[in-house]
This record gives structure tokens, C-alpha cells and sequence, in this order.
């Protein structure tokens, strides 16, 4: 083979080299070209407005019922434990005697406290009777002006004795009714804890609940997504009960368990049949109901990706993917704590899983006025 054919050769080969490296990056520049979402077709799509409204939502928590009042009732007065009138399971009435401190020891301080009034009373008026005396003898110069003060002096401190005396007494006569106790208000008796011959005090003798007045206490979880209000609607579910019990949120505490992060709600509860009794667990769904002002949108607007929220929200021709924090939701709805306003319109419905970030859409508005233009 001749030189020039060599040099031919080895062109025609170089070339052929050069064609086949670049071929492959142009066919892969085009993929990617077609497979982006802006020089996609076009996919026609159903929007919806985000408006402000409100949402219902049920949400289920546990709790307990418990009895409007419950006291435990000890003695104002010390003593031997002489006579206890109820026991557990007993019905009183407000009024009624529960039990009663041994009396004697307080009558007996009664009877003194009357004698010293007695007494004090005497030695008030027997003073003032002889200051007066002296007074008379000081006008016609026949006594003192200091032996006048100073029996002056004696009245008035057998005046304050007189007091401390009647305080006295009047103590003494509340002690000894204290000696019985009766039920602050009407209720039934569901704990004993002592017994006749023990030592009384200040100590619980017997624990009263109040009749007929219970009320429900739930532990709300903190991450609620919104806050439960007085007002809002629960149905209780109570083993042992047929038909479920409804009731409303009567007070919110303000606190929150820094231990169970749930903070407490109470409501009151009527129980027909009276066979619901305090500490009965409960099961309870919660009607929450969020602000008017609220921006609301359909849930298939929602798109979940990696944990988070996202709606599509259109941008003329196109679709952008913003972020959102949700708050109640429903079948149907679902409330817009914050990523997008009311006003803005968003892809809803089967398309929103197949959307990405800047793909082009073709509305169901866009598509009427293309026809309208098209038409002669």
C-alpha cells in the first residue's frame, strides 16, 4: 500500500471516530430534553381556589369520669371518735350527720367558759360600781384624782375581761357543735377510714361524692393539630352503656403536662340510667371545628413526599411545588396553617400525584379559551 493510501485510511477511520462520540452526547441531550417537565405536553388538569372556610373533624382521646365534688371530711375539733353514722355506699342528704367527736371534754369547757363569764361579768360591775363611788368623793374633794384613775383603770380592764370571757364562751359553744358533722352537700359515701374509738382530728374520717354531678376529664394530646374550645361537641362511648352519651367542653385548663404533653379538658356529663359511676374509663370523639378565616382546600390537592405536605400551586401555564403545614382535615378538606393563601389556585385531583415542580398544565379555563379563539 502506497503512502497516500495510508494517509487516506487513517483520515477516513479518525472521522469515523469523531462522528461516534459525538452522536451519543446529542442523543442524550435529547432525552433529557423530552423528559423535561417544560418541554413535556401539556397535561390537562382540574384547579380549585384556596377560600377561607371551616372544617369539621372528629378526633378520638380517652379519659375518665369523675364526680363534680368529691371532699374529704375530717373533724374541726379533736377527739375520740364516739359515733360514725354512715358507711360506703350510703345516700345522705345536705345536712346529715356523718359522725360525731366524743362531746363531754367541750361540754365541759363550755360549762367553764360560762362560769368565768359569770365571774367576769361580777368583777366588771363591782369595779365600775366603786370608780363611780370615788369619782363623787373626788368632785366633793374627799379623794384622790390618782386613786380615781387608778380605779378607772381597773373598770376598764374588768370590761376587756368581760370580752375575752363572752369570745370565750362563744368558741366553746362552736367547738361543741363541731363535735357533729354533717354532709356539706348531698352526696353518697365512698370511702370509710376510720372507726369507732380511734383518735379524730383534722384527718379524713370519711370521703363524700356528690350525687348525680359527674363530669367527664380528658387528657388532650398538645400536637393536636387545633386546639380544643368550651363549646365544642364529644361523644362519650362508656362500657356497659348501650346508646353513647353526648355532652360539650365546659372548661379548658390552661397548663400543660410537662410530662404526658396533653393538658386537660372537662365537661359535664348526664347519665339517664345512673349507672355510670366516677372512675369509669371513657372513650370520647371530639367535634373540633376550625376558624372561619381559615384557608381550606379539597385534600386531593395534597401531595405527601419524604414526610412533608405539598400542594401545586399554578403559575400561568405552569405548576410550582410549595411546602404546606396542615392543620384538620377531613374526607373531603383539609385547613392550610401556612405555605399558601386564600385566593391562590392549586392542582387538585388524580393529577397531583403524577405532577413535578414547573411542569406545564392545561386548565380546564385554558382549554375553553383556546377553542373560543379557534372558532371562526
Amino acid at each position: 500500500m502506497t503512502r497516500t493510501r495510508r494517509w487516506l485510511l487513517l483520515g477516513a477511520l479518525l472521522a469515523f471516530s469523531a462522528c461516534s462520540q459525538v452522536e451519543p452526547h446529542a442523543a442524550a441531550a435529547q432525552e433529557a430534553d423530552e423528559a423535561s417537565p417544560a418541554s413535556a405536553a401539556p397535561e390537562r388538569v382540574e384547579t380549585q381556589r384556596v377560600a377561607p372556610g371551616t372544617i369539621r373533624t372528629t378526633m378520638a382521646a380517652s379519659g375518665s369520669i369523675r364526680a363534680r365534688r368529691e371532699t374529704a371530711i375530717g373533724a374541726e375539733v379533736g377527739g375520740r371518735l364516739a359515733e360514725l353514722f354512715v358507711d360506703v355506699g350510703d345516700s345522705v342528704e345536705d345536712g346529715q350527720p356523718l359522725f360525731r367527736i366524743d362531746p363531754e371534754p367541750y361540754e365541759m369547757a363550755l360549762a367553764e367558759a360560762r362560769a368565768g363569764l359569770a365571774l367576769a361579768r361580777a368583777e366588771s360591775e363591782n369595779a365600775a360600781q366603786e370608780a363611780e363611788r370615788v369619782r363623787k368623793l373626788v368632785a366633793q374633794r374627799a379623794a384622790s384624782e390618782q386613786h380615781f384613775d387608778q380605779l378607772r383603770t381597773a373598770a376598764s380592764v374588768a370590761r376587756a375581761r368581760v370580752a375575752q370571757m363572752e369570745a370565750r364562751l362563744a368558741r366553746s359553744k362552736r367547738d361543741l357543735e363541731c363535735t357533729q358533722v354533717t354532709a356539706p352537700y348531698a352526696g353518697s359515701i365512698v370511702e370509710r377510714l376510720a372507726h369507732e374509738g380511734s383518735m379524730a382530728g383534722p384527718e379524713p374520717i370519711v370521703v363524700l361524692q356528690e350525687t348525680g354531678a359527674l363530669e367527664l376529664v380528658l387528657a388532650i394530646p398538645e400536637a393536636w393539630p387545633a386546639p380544643v374550645r368550651v363549646g365544642d361537641a364529644v361523644r362519650l362511648n362508656v362500657e356497659g352503656l348501650a346508646q353513647p352519651l353526648e355532652t360539650r367542653i365546659e372548661r379548658v385548663s390552661d397548663r400543660v403536662d410537662s410530662e404526658t404533653r396533653t393538658y386537660e379538658v372537662r365537661g359535664p356529663v348526664q347519665d339517664p340510667s345512673r349507672t355510670l359511676k366516677a372512675g369509669s374509663y371513657v372513650r370520647a370523639d371530639v367535634v373540633l371545628e376550625s376558624i372561619e378565616s381559615t384557608p381550606i382546600v379539597a385534600r386531593s390537592a395534597l401531595r405527601m413526599r419524604d414526610g412533608r405536605n405539598y400542594v401545586f400551586r399554578v403559575r400561568g401555564d405552569t405548576v410550582e411545588q410549595v411546602p404546606v403545614r396542615i392543620g384538620l382535615a377531613n374526607a373531603e378538606q383539609v385547613q392550610i396553617l401556612s405555605g399558601i393563601e386564600s385566593g391562590s389556585e392549586v392542582v387538585i385531583g388524580e393529577a397531583v400525584e403524577r405532577m413535578q415542580d414547573g411542569q406545564h398544565i392545561e386548565t380546564a379555563a385554558n382549554v375553553s379559551a383556546a377553542r373560543r379563539e379557534a372558532a371562526p
